[in-house]
């Protein structure tokens, strides 16, 4: 019951009504949302087909939820399948019972509020060996994070310049990671989601 509850909330939260499910919120799971943390941190261990099937589960659910969502464009700012993956065996660790559609929905419910809700350009990012791509407004958010704490001053415009990458540098240190100024997956998190 708690399940069902709990499954029908969230599809609230996120959609604005339920879509495709029944009158009381319910709905017929498939694949590795049916799967438990046990499974899940013992597959990723051992980077076995169900691992790999779980990525690609992952990966369908967010885009069915970024296309269903009301005002969603993107519910993953900037984090990658891997990050979530990471967040997931941190709690599955400690929650083996746990069903991986409850730990994603999770998850997407701490993100709702910083998701992308127009499209927004991607923006290259290089930095020494390193390279990836950045939505416009996520380093807008980055930038202006970066500012409210003090370590990037004057204008900023939603390109990655060599203020950004210093004040990126800046903010590094001071957490104790390495000193890249890339906008990696670990700096992002530690800088965008400090309560998630």
């Amino acid at each position: 019951m708690r399940f069902k509850w709990f499954s029908a909330l969230i599809l609230t939260i996120l959609s604005g009504n339920v879509l495709g499910a029944d009158t009381d919120g319910n709905f017929a799971m498939k694949g590795a949302g049916l799967l438990t943390c046990e499974i899940f941190v013992e597959a990723r261990e051992a980077r076995s087909e169900t691992y790999y099937m779980i990525g690609g589960w992952l990966d369908g659910y967010i885009t069915a939820l970024n296309q269903y969502a009301e005002s969603t464009y993107d519910i993953t700012s900037f984090e990658s399948t891997e990050l979530i993956v990471n967040v997931m065996q941190n709690h599955c660790k400690s929650n083996p019972d746990d069903r991986l559609f409850t730990v994603i929905n999770s998850i997407m419910v701490k993100l709702t509020d910083d998701r992308l809700q127009n499209r927004s350009r991607k923006i290259a990012v290089n930095v020494g060996e390193y390279e990836t791509l950045l939505y416009q407004e996520t380093l807008y958010r980055i930038q202006s994070e970066l500012k409210r704490l003090g370590y990037m001053t004057g204008e900023f415009d939603s390109e990655f310049s060599s203020n950004t990458e210093a004040a990126l540098r800046s903010f590094q240190r001071s957490i104790k990671l390495e000193a890249t100024g890339f906008p990696d997956q670990t700096t992002l998190w530690r800088l965008l989601r400090k309560e998630s």
